[in-house]
């Protein structure tokens, strides 16, 4: 199936480059308009700025601020951003987290392509719904 999203910005919050480079070609032929940023407090921070903002995807671990704190602090700033937590580790207290977080959805590490679309989508459809 395919999606255009030329008129969607996806932001995607995680320290490291590789993820990055991996989530953006995976969205590639979705014409989105995707945004990297390298930790939680880089995320905070865009949302206050008002930047325009579709879906967040929040990976957990990262430096400054990690993803559950950041995703605690931009759902209380601006509820109606959808944040998909991206995360390898679904371990001990991390589940715990990720479920109060207030996060709109989870993907795991390592991510397919089509999981990832498929629940971009579904974040779009229910925002569109509001």
């Amino acid at each position: 199936m395919l999606f255009n999203w030329k008129d969607k910005t996806i932001v995607v919050v995680d320290d490291t480059e590789i993820n990055f480079v991996l989530i953006k070609t995976q969205l590639r032929k979705t014409n989105a308009n995707i945004i990297w940023l390298k930790n939680g407090q880089e995320a905070v921070e865009y949302v206050q700025n008002q930047k325009v903002v579709d879906l967040l995807l929040m990976d957990i671990r990262m430096p400054i601020l990690d993803g559950i704190q950041a995703t605690l602090i931009i759902k209380k700033m601006a509820p109606e951003i959808p944040i998909v937590i991206q995360t390898a580790s679904v371990m001990g207290n991390a589940y715990n987290d990720i479920s109060s977080s207030g996060c709109d959805d989870v993907i795991f590490k390592p991510i397919v392509s089509s999981k990832l679309i498929e629940i971009i989508n579904k974040q779009f459809l229910k925002k569109s719904k509001l």
